[in-house]
């Protein structure tokens, strides 16, 4: 594996290509060679495959190191962002995904349920 500077490099240009194929807003927060998280923003955050997309931004980051990558977790924010930790499959013990349903009465107030499945 190449040093931490090419760890950076190859996961920003995976984003750089995903913003770009996908008009997805997604940055680089921390990029290590067993441990990497990015923000996902904007509109793929609302859609009903959000977590296909952080498989793919896996993959693409898997092809640019010559390792395989998975998504270990995510986290939804405030805003409807997800952090999203992706790391070396080999270090994964369990993946984890969490689903929202959100119900809105006529009045548009929402009720919202979480449900975490290992």
């Amino acid at each position: 594996m190449g040093s931490a500077m090419d760890v950076r490099k190859a996961v920003e240009e995976a984003v750089k290509e995903f913003n770009e194929r996908f008009s997805a807003e997604c940055e680089v927060l921390e990029a290590k060679e067993d441990e990497i998280k990015i923000l996902f923003k904007g509109h793929i955050c609302f859609t009903c495959g959000a977590y296909d997309y952080f498989e793919d931004m896996a993959f693409s980051i898997s092809e640019r190191l010559g390792r395989e990558y998975v998504v270990e977790n995510y986290h939804q924010l405030e805003d409807g962002s997800y952090v999203v930790t992706i790391k070396p499959a080999e270090l994964v013990q369990e993946r984890k995904r969490e689903f929202v349903v959100m119900i809105f009465d006529k009045e548009g107030k929402k009720e919202e349920f979480r449900l975490t499945v290992k």
